[in-house]
């Protein structure tokens, strides 16, 4: 057997090389090293080979003359071929070439110069054992592995490589030791008033693998509120600390990574937290809560409040101006709050749905980016938008989610891929063509990504699959079945079945735009009937011979009312008299089709409400005028009720209520807890409706005196809630659903540093 260890040097440093050599040998390690020169005979491709075949640990003396040396470059990229760890031990400073930059990066070294060789020289002894070499007789196992820039481990080698993906406090300290060692040297850089250093002087490009302990799982989409954006992971600026959205004994927690401590913990005050976001300085952590806007002092744990915060469920971001600004769900508005706390301000009234906000100190003065579907639109595809905090005034940027800046590249998602944009930071004026940064796909959803950017690029994000894709369930509650109802997975939307059970009209997304498509459950046949963009809300005429839907194809803050007959293949728009909807939902059809019940909002509406639209002549009638979120009504087989959701009583939730109809005039709430989307039994015998992931029945009798049974549990899974109505009833009682891709528990967190100057990446 060859020796464990092999020595890569240029042969002009022998005279510094051979002491290092001999004090190995004395420590009883086995070292090969070319000591005949025969890096000048013809004779590399023999003993050099062999003997870089048979080691274990390869070190690498580097020195300007090493780094000049071709041989050294070979035999270092030959090592890193076959997989052989590597330690670097500078002998004096030197300019690195590239190509040894790169098998380099990112690994622990030495420096034998202007220090205390002796110690330096033990350092070296120590390191090699902890890397599982023989010393003076006695293996050690190995404790620590390199992570080389561009290398993603599988999960096989992860597992073998000290077994990563455990979450003992042993693992986790020592996968955070070596990224200390990567980040520490331009971490320290930040001065003592905290101005950001980029690191692109002192490393490369790198990426990382920062593991999540099993014990305190990333949170999943259905851990969060319904329709929350899902952003759950956090960067600080400088890239010290890292936090993400946690599950702990089934409550949500903000895990806190102190990555220049090799630290991990869960701040136990953040109990309920959302969207977790730093202040500048690294002092504080900022998180909301159903009804708080919060923050944590990192060092003491201290928590305080800032303000009430009624369902700030838009995300937040630190200013350097002092103030936080965020969004609230709840009436849509967006504000701002001294990081001291006090009371909010309005920031604007223009725009809905100002999600995923970053700060950015433009030239031109401090600016926002967040994404929306625009001004006055409460549905459609979203953009990137700035708003400037001095004027007030909003610009639109690009098509796309997540917003990041770092300097002057402009970054967001498109399709689950990361994407780079040169611009002009003063105007907000793209300068380039759009390019993709990754290869690989980060995951998001259509309600957040999971990616997060520091001020001085570094990346965290979690890659993999999207979670978009759906496939159609039926759920049978009498004996609990559940059936694929169609195997093909894809973007579904809302959806309603046809009157005789044999078909589906469902909305399919792709890249943000909608539309109808019919499913022929005989045929087995998904084929699309609307070809213009943004469709939305299907629902059958009660013939089965049309559909009905929704559309703002020509002004995304203008909804029309379409009709598509199926036999004839032609659509027709539906004049509406009146003020114009910026969102239109169609919830159900009167059994003769001449009215529909639908919901959304109009001119300066905040909340949704419901409304009949007659269709013959277009007029719309206002049925609730409450101020409050109220959805998807649909009929009493008589049509002399209807059932519905509203958020009265619930600040803020919502549970399910029936009313007279047309009259409006007997209001029974009827869901003993929370509720949703309400559909009628087959029978007209009662209500079932959704809370979570429980489906509920409600017997009603309407003979003499209203009479309301108890809520019981009709059948119960984990299904997706889309924006809007998101089941249906087949006319024999069975249930369809959305059941989404199956989550994959992300373990590791990719950390990329220097992304944005990775041109060949």
């Amino acid at each position: 057997m060859g020796a464990e260890v092999f020595i890569s040097y240029s042969s002009l440093d022998r005279d510094i090389v051979m002491p290092v050599v001999q004090s190995l040998r004395e420590n009883g390690i086995s070292v090969w090293v070319d000591e005949g020169n025969i890096h000048a005979a013809d004779l590399w491709s023999e003993q050099i080979v062999q003997a870089i075949a048979d080691c274990r640990v390869m070190v690498v003396l580097l020195s300007q003359n090493s780094a000049d040396s071709h041989n050294v470059v070979k035999e270092v990229m030959l090592a890193s071929e076959q997989k052989k760890v590597l330690l670097p031990v500078y002998l004096e400073p030197a300019d690195i070439p590239a190509k040894l930059q790169y098998q380099l990066a990112g690994i622990q070294h030495l420096e034998l110069y202007d220090q205390n060789n002796q110690n330096v020289l033990a350092d070296l002894v120590n390191g090699l054992s902890k890397r599982g070499i023989t010393l003076g007789g006695e293996v050690s196992s190995p404790e620590i592995t390199t992570v080389k820039r561009h290398e993603r481990p599988s999960a096989k080698q992860a597992k073998t490589n000290c077994d990563l993906k455990k979450t003992s406090a042993k693992s986790i300290a020592l996968i955070l030791s070596v990224l200390f060692i990567l980040l520490c040297v331009y971490l320290n850089n930040v001065n003592s008033n905290r101005n950001i250093q980029s690191p692109e002087s002192i490393l490369g490009i790198m990426q990382l693998k920062l593991p999540i302990p099993d014990e305190y799982p990333l949170a999943k989409p259905s851990d969060m509120p319904f329709g929350v954006p899902s952003r759950m992971i956090s960067i600080s600026p400088t890239g010290k600390f890292f936090a993400y959205v946690c599950i702990k004994d089934d409550e949500r927690y903000l895990s806190l990574i102190d990555i220049q401590n090799n630290s991990h913990q869960i701040l136990t005050k953040s109990k309920g937290g959302l969207f977790p976001f730093f202040s500048p300085d690294e002092k504080w952590i900022g998180f909301v809560t159903a009804n708080k806007l919060n923050k944590i002092e990192i060092s003491s744990g201290l928590l305080k409040e800032i303000c009430d915060a009624s369902n700030a469920y838009y995300g937040a971001t630190w200013g350097n101006d002092g103030m936080i600004y965020y969004g609230e769900s709840e009436g849509r508005k967006f504000l701002k709050v001294s990081e001291n706390g006090g009371s909010p301000q309005l920031m604007t009234n223009k725009i809905y749905d100002m999600q995923e906000v970053e700060y950015v100190s433009a030239v031109s003065g401090p600016k926002l980016i967040f994404r929306s579907p625009g001004p006055n639109i409460t549905r459609g595809p979203f953009s990137i938008y700035s708003l400037d905090i001095i004027s007030g005034k909003i610009n639109k940027i690009v098509n796309g989610l997540t917003p990041l800046v770092y300097e002057n590249n402009f970054t967001k998602i498109d399709d689950g891929q990361f994407r780079t944009i040169n611009f002009d930071k003063d105007t907000f004026e793209l300068t380039s063509d759009t390019s993709t940064l990754f290869n690989s796909r980060i995951r998001y959803s259509d309600i957040g990504s999971q990616i997060s950017m520091s001020k001085n690029n570094v990346i965290a994000c979690i890659s993999g699959d999207s979670t978009l894709k759906k496939k159609l369930m039926i759920v049978n509650p009498v004996d609990k079945n559940i059936q694929t109802l169609f195997q093909r997975e894809e973007v579904f939307g809302q959806y309603s079945i046809s009157p005789d059970g044999k078909k589906v009209a469902v909305e399919v997304v792709d890249n943000q735009i909608y539309n109808i498509h019919i499913l022929d459950l005989k045929r087995s046949r998904l084929s699309s009937v609307t070809t213009s963009k943004h469709n939305y809300s299907p629902f059958w005429s009660p013939d089965g011979a049309s559909v009905y839907y929704t559309s703002n194809r020509d002004d995304f803050s203008n909804f029309g009312l379409y009709k598509y007959e199926l036999s004839k293949n032609v659509e027709q728009k539906i004049d509406l008299i009146g003020e114009h909807f910026r969102n239109l939902c169609v919830s159900d059809v009167s059994n003769d089709g001449t009215k529909l019940l639908c919901f959304g909002f109009k001119g300066s509406e905040i909340s949704s409400e419901l409304y009949s639209v007659n269709l013959v002549g277009g007029e719309q009638v206002k049925i609730t005028n409450n101020k409050l979120d109220e959805w998807g009504a649909v009929f009493s087989e008589d049509e002399k009720w209807i059932a519905y959701t509203s958020e009265k009583d619930m600040q803020g939730s919502y549970a399910i209520y029936i009313n007279s109809f047309p009259e409006m005039d007997q209001e029974i709430r009827i869901s003993a807890g929370g509720g949703e989307e309400p559909k009628w039994l087959p029978d007209g015998s009662g209500v079932y409706y959704r809370n979570g992931d429980q489906w509920m029945k409600v017997r009603l009798n309407f003979d003499n005196e209203i009479e309301i049974g108890e809520p019981e549990l009709f059948f119960e899974g984990e299904y997706v809630n889309v924006w809007g109505p998101s089941h249906d009833v087949f006319p024999d009682g069975r249930v369809l659903l959305l059941k989404g891709s199956e989550w994959i528990q992300p373990t590791e967190i990719d950390i990329i540093i220097n992304a944005l100057k990775a041109d060949n990446y």
